[in-house]
């Protein structure tokens, strides 16, 4: 059925052949180019879908040339060479194992190269790799667990992936010093403020703190620009002040990020470009690892989110570490009327001593192997809720975090009792008045019952996923009738409205999308649905959308392309084969094509471009902020790819086709 859903769930697919040739034609030259590859994001599909995916990928593996390397390196070579960034917590082998590691030829998607593994020749180490065609090494990845971590883009950027976290830094130029922050999490983001001031460093602070041109980008207009440009200006001249005041040990780290439910100030009501996403008035836990008792609440204040980083605004606020002051007046910037709070936790001394032990599990579940992951699992948990019952102020946020953690565990098929677990924590809160929490807790039961029957082993036969997926499609659609008012129950809906979109079953996704708009109109998810709607229900009508910049020049117009059917492309830089298949088709067919990048940056989608190996006939727009930026919103996107085809007339005739080969078949008719 043309629509039903044919993408690369997979992603990423890696073909490793032992070799102990080397690399002749791989000089040890460090080149400096743009990245050209994005980890794979979850799509949704049916799981017959993934499964005959599945059997293709393997078979695509199998068929993939093999790239000869003449030169010979050893282990120990390959080792030698270490992270830019000094916390990455990669696996390094023991003599005795190096003794054994093995050599071998890495291929994936465009990129190949040399890898390490461990001995049993299959678990990876390092890669050093560069886009094909190249004859020096562009990116050096490292690995823990058999799962890549850390990326340094030679000379240029790095990444932290996977459960590493988000970060993804900028080098300032000739060293190692990360200059700025292309994605940055707020726990991310107070890490790196706690690093700053413990040190003593104001240019690792200001490479998280907002910035004149910030401002400007965010389109804040005065009176709220010009206070906002006092607190920027303000970093310089108290940095130092505010270091000798706070006088933190070296030894504490980061504990834990306190913040409320991010806020957002509407566009429309604040004279901004955008909407502006912030936590006000935040703070973070400060621990001593060698003593549980010493503990510290550092007073952040408010986090704007620009692009993928969020940034503090100026400076914060706190007494000399150790002093028992663990409190403090705040004033909030963005939102004044919430200023002038005092805020104190609850038996300090108790709560820390649990927040302490709480950090300490998640820095064993960072390290966790899959023998002690269930353990270690259950024991951050039920530290969260006992953090909850001391901390009743933050109640929401933490028990949100502990279904979160446990949804988690299920979906890694490490944690089978996380079933029975959601099931209590759903049947403790089943009768709160928090009906956001309520409503999140259901969810994520809901979901963790699907995916655990998905991680069973030996996996459950075709007809029971087909079972499950009916069943939990039903749960989801009883569940969103439930709480059709709650954050939870817009992504359930969502998630419905997406699916029926695969099935053609527009009518229905058109219920799903306007009951989300009816609840959340001035909310990012209320605009998505809306921007969905506007794609359903345009068929026969002129399409029209923002006269958004191409990242090539110009500016898009539909207008310019009639005369031809024309072909809206929406693709992101980490499912390439779609973008290779759209190639191929536009160059077969008579037909204008033109393409919506949702990585999450223009520079991501113009590095991918660049390196793809061959031009691409069209332009292509990419707008800041990828499945959640301007581009996804108006045109209701949730997943790529996504096509939508005009008539020569610019009018609207099929508004979601969901696979190149799809694309292919309405063409042909």
């Amino acid at each position: 059925m043309i629509g039903r859903r044919c993408v690369n769930d997979l992603g990423r697919t890696a073909c490793w052949q032992e070799s102990f040739a080397g690399l002749a034609d791989f000089p040890n030259v460090f080149c400096i180019v743009n990245e050209t590859f994005q980890p794979e994001r979850e799509t949704k599909m049916t799981f017959l879908t993934r499964i005959n995916h599945l059997v293709f990928v393997l078979l695509l593996t199998l068929a993939l040339p093999v790239i000869a390397w003449g030169q010979q390196y050893t282990p120990e070579q390959i080792l030698k060479v270490v992270p830019s960034q000094a916390d990455v917590p990669c696996d390094v082998p023991t003599d005795a194992e190096i003794a054994n590691c093995k050599i071998v030829q890495f291929k994936e998607g465009s990129y190949k190269g040399i890898g390490l593994v461990k001995p049993d020749g299959a678990t990876p180490l390092r890669v050093w790799c560069a886009p094909e065609g190249s004859q020096k090494v562009e990116q050096i990845r490292y690995y823990r667990n058999g799962v890549e971590i850390f990326r340094d883009i030679l000379g240029r950027e790095c990444r932290w992936l996977n459960d590493a976290g988000s970060r993804w830094g900028v080098l300032e130029s000739g060293t190692k010093r990360i200059a700025s922050w292309k994605s940055l999490s707020p726990e991310e983001a107070t890490a790196e403020i706690v690093a700053a001031l413990k040190t003593n460093d104001v240019s690792r602070y200001k490479a998280v703190a907002l910035t004149a041109d910030d401002v400007k980008t965010l389109g804040v207009q005065d009176p709220l620009a010009s206070e906002l440009l006092r607190q920027i200006e303000g970093v310089d001249a108290g940095f130092d002040a505010l270091v000798a005041r706070l006088k933190l040990p070296s030894t504490i780290v980061w504990g834990a990020f306190n913040g409320s439910r991010p806020a957002l100030l509407p566009a429309d009501k604040n004279g901004l470009v955008a909407d502006l996403a912030a936590y006000f008035n935040s703070s973070v836990v400060l621990m001593n690892p060698e003593n549980a008792a010493d503990s510290y609440q550092l007073f952040i204040g408010d986090l704007v989110r620009v692009g993928a980083t969020w940034k503090i605004i100026g400076l914060p606020a706190g007494d000399e570490y150790g002093s028992g002051k663990n409190e403090a007046s705040v004033t909030s910037v963005l939102f004044p009327s919430q200023s002038d709070m005092t805020v104190s936790p609850d038996a300090a001394g108790d709560y820390n001593s649990v927040a302490e032990q709480l950090n300490d599990a998640y820095r064993q579940l960072e390290s966790a192997t899959p023998e002690n992951y269930a353990a270690l699992c259950e024991n951050a948990y039920n530290l969260l809720l006992t953090l909850a019952y001391k901390n009743p102020n933050e109640e929401t946020t933490i028990v949100t975090q502990a279904a979160d953690l446990v949804f988690t565990g299920i979906q890694s098929g490490l944690f089978p009792k996380g079933t029975e677990i959601l099931a209590q924590l759903n049947d403790a809160y089943k009768d709160s008045s928090n009906s956001e929490l309520v409503a999140h807790i259901r969810l994520r039961k809901i979901d963790g019952d699907f995916y655990s029957l998905t991680q069973q082993s030996p996996p459950p036969k075709i007809g029971d996923l087909e079972k499950a997926q009916t069943r939990h499609t039903e749960e989801l659609a009883a569940f969103a009738e439930e709480f059709p008012n709650t954050v939870a129950g817009a992504h359930a809906l969502m998630y419905l409205a997406n699916d029926q979109e695969y099935l053609q079953e527009d009518d229905q996704a058109i219920n799903y999308y306007s009951t989300v708009v009816k609840h959340f109109p001035d909310d990012p998810i209320g605009k998505k649905a809306q921007g969905a709607l506007n794609r359903l229900q345009g068929e026969g009508k002129p399409f029209v959308v923002s006269p958004w910049n191409f990242l090539e020049g110009g500016t898009l117009n539909l207008n310019d392309y009639k005369g031809k059917e024309t072909v809206i492309f929406i693709w992101a830089s980490w499912q390439p084969d779609d973008v290779q298949k759209m190639q191929s088709l536009a160059k077969s067919r008579s037909i204008n094509v033109v393409g919506v990048s949702l990585d999450a940056t223009p520079d991501e989608a113009t590095a991918f471009i660049k390196a793809f190996g061959s031009p691409l006939p069209w332009k292509n727009v990419c707008l800041e902020g990828g499945l959640d930026g301007p581009c996804a919103l108006e045109l209701g996107v949730q997943n790529v790819p996504m096509m939508i085809l005009l008539d020569a007339d610019a009018n609207l005739v099929r508004a979601n086709v969901m696979s190149v080969d799809d694309l292919s078949v309405l063409l042909g008719k």
